[in-house]
């Protein structure tokens, strides 16, 4: 059974910490590694950070889903076309947060929502079967 935690913070640099607050309380409860959680944070610093410098937010919607060893993190709903363009992989290839992204996580969605998208990133944590 999955478990579903959604938090809403403003949309400043600083309420990141918050995120990585429920994070990394969430991955130690999974038994994560420390590189496995580092790699977590700087994944999603990296994204909403990225989705601050490019979209006109009050706040960022951020959706964390831990299932078994498993955590989903969907942020969004985004509409910038800057920020897609920074987070798929298009038929030249990744660059930026994207070679980021696909470095740090096991996985990299971009999930279309009510005109806008979601950005999902999930990380298994090492060891564990997938």
């Amino acid at each position: 059974m999955s478990e579903r935690i959604s938090l809403e913070v403003p949309a400043t640099l600083s309420a990141l910490s918050t995120v990585r607050m429920v994070l990394g309380g969430l991955g130690a409860r999974l038994d994560f590694s420390l590189e496995d959680l580092d790699d977590l944070f700087l994944a999603t610093d990296r994204l909403l950070e990225a989705a601050l410098d490019t979209e006109d937010l009050d706040s960022l919607r951020v959706l964390v889903v831990v299932d078994g060893a498993t955590l989903r993190i969907a942020a969004g709903a985004f509409r910038s076309d800057e920020l897609r363009d920074q987070v798929v992989v298009t038929p030249g290839g990744c660059i930026d947060l994207c070679t980021l992204l696909q470095r740090l996580v096991d996985e990299v969605v971009v999930q279309e929502e009510d005109g806008g998208f979601n950005v999902v990133i999930v990380k298994h944590r090492s060891g564990s079967a997938t």
